[in-house]
């Protein structure tokens, strides 16, 4: 009703002037109950005009027909807002069901993200534990390379100062071989001079075949003398040679062995319930490192794991290769290694 008021105020302000009407005729109205009195000289007499009752009446009449009207329309604007209220309500209510089935779609959406967020923190870490394990590995290969080249370059050093050393002991020798045979030389010519004319014919003779022999002698001899320090130069330097190589080869198969196990391990996806585990794998691999053949030689026992080991070595193609052509024919031959992540 206040609300109709409210909207209605040329209403309500014709309604109190209504009753405000009917309330001065009723006062001024002839109370038929009274006596009348005479008109005396003293009374002041008041014209007035008689209101016609019908015409009141249906003016009341019609100011209540007009109340009802409006009445009815303040009813009917109240079932309306009744009605708008209600669907408002039932609005309010499907609002509040979807603003709840949101909610609960975005705390599982909230919950759905930390879960993702956990499993992304959890498998960087494991990277970054993988990268710092393979960084350590690195340098300490890295260390490894360069204490090989260090012993490398000593057992280099080592080989030049016995050779420049072998090379003096030689020069000695032949300088006192030489100083020797001139000495003898000379010794032999002052005896041949001293008894030259006693034995002219005889002596001459004789110190020629003398000579002659041990001319032959020491020729003899000094052949005998290079070929063995030759052939024994030449032993020491295929040995040295040897052994550098396999120096060499053992560095370079430890270098590309750590590439291969990188590269493998980067293309490596690993399966639930992998660790602790490993396997032998043998590989057949081409000219250029391509993967031409994979087998698990030695499994693991877990035939998922095996799986993923051989779809990493394929996927690591092409595999480095290294430079000796020793071991290039020895890979193409097959490389056979074990697969252990934990190491």
């Amino acid at each position: 009703m206040f609300a109709l008021l409210r909207r209605n105020p040329v209403a309500l302000v014709l309604a109190i002037l209504l009753h405000l009407a009917l309330a001065v005729f009723l006062i001024v109205q002839v109370d038929w109950r009274d006596e009348i009195k005479p008109i005396g000289a003293d009374v002041v007499v008041v014209q007035a005009q008689l209101v016609d009752q019908q015409k009141l009446a249906a003016e009341v009449e019609k100011l209540k027909a007009a109340d009802r009207e409006k009445a009815d329309q303040a009813a009917a604007a109240k079932r309306a807002e009744q009605q708008e209220l209600e669907a408002l309500k039932q609005r309010r209510a499907e609002e509040k069901r979807k603003l709840a089935e949101l909610e609960q779609q975005r705390a599982q959406r909230q919950q759905e993200e930390a879960r993702k967020a956990a499993e992304q923190k959890k498998q960087a870490e494991a990277e970054k534990a993988r990268q710092a394990e393979f960084k350590r590995k690195e340098e300490e290969l890295k260390k490894q390379q360069e204490a090989e080249q260090k012993r490398l370059v000593e057992l280099e050093q080592k080989r030049k100062l016995e050779e420049q050393k072998r090379k003096d002991e030689q020069a000695a020798q032949e300088k006192a071989e030489r100083e020797a045979k001139q000495k003898a030389e000379q010794e032999a010519k002052q005896k041949a001079e001293k008894e030259r004319q006693e034995r002219i014919a005889r002596e001459k003779a004789e110190k020629e075949r003398i000579a002659k022999e041990k001319a032959e002698k020491e020729r003899i001899a000094k052949e005998k003398a290079e070929a063995k320090a030759r052939a024994d130069r030449a032993a020491r330097e295929a040995e040295l040679a040897a052994q550098f190589a396999a120096e060499q080869d053992a560095s370079e198969l430890a270098e590309i062995s750590g590439l291969i196990r990188s590269k493998i391990e980067r293309n490596w996806l690993r399966p639930p319930g992998s660790e602790g585990l490993k396997c032998r794998v043998q590989v057949r691999l081409g000219a250029s490192g391509s993967v031409l053949l994979v087998n698990v030689v030695e499994s693991s026992g877990n035939s998922a794991f095996d799986r993923s080991v051989e779809a990493a070595v394929r996927k690591a193609d092409p595999l480095p290769m290294p430079r000796s052509s020793r071991l290039q024919a020895e890979f193409r031959n097959g490389l056979t290694f074990i697969f252990d992540p934990s190491n």
